[in-house]
């Protein structure tokens, strides 16, 4: 009789011990890791366009309309997009003296940049 009675007071903890543990693992939360915010840089690689100003340089064949109006002397945005629409009809230029076939760019304005420009 004492075993039995033993028993039955180790079911019954044992039972309690379980329960209360069900219970605390109800009542708590998933520990997740903290959320990190990871910055992506952008690697220029070989298929994307050189870069167009090189110290005091500008690479005519890959610079945009607002570059190229930035750093030559005497070329406001109608000229240089229409550089840029030549270069894109044309292809890429391969002198500076092809500038003058650019509607509104001549001798003088040459003369002012050629030793900015490069290809």
């Amino acid at each position: 009789m004492k075993s039995i009675k033993t028993l039955l007071s180790t079911v019954v903890l044992v039972g309690s011990l379980l329960s209360g543990a069900n219970a605390f693992a109800e009542n708590t939360q998933p520990v997740t890791a903290p959320t990190q915010q990871v910055a992506v840089q952008t690697v220029a690689t070989e298929t994307q366009a050189e870069v167009a100003v090189v110290g005091d340089k500008l690479n005519i064949n890959t610079a945009s309309a607002a570059e190229i109006q930035k750093a030559l002397t005497g070329i406001g945005a109608k000229k240089a997009e229409a550089m840029v629409q030549y270069r894109e009809k044309h292809g890429a230029f391969t002198s500076v003296e092809q500038l003058l076939e650019v509607q509104g760019i001549g001798q003088a304005t040459l003369d002012k940049n050629k030793d900015r420009i490069i290809f």
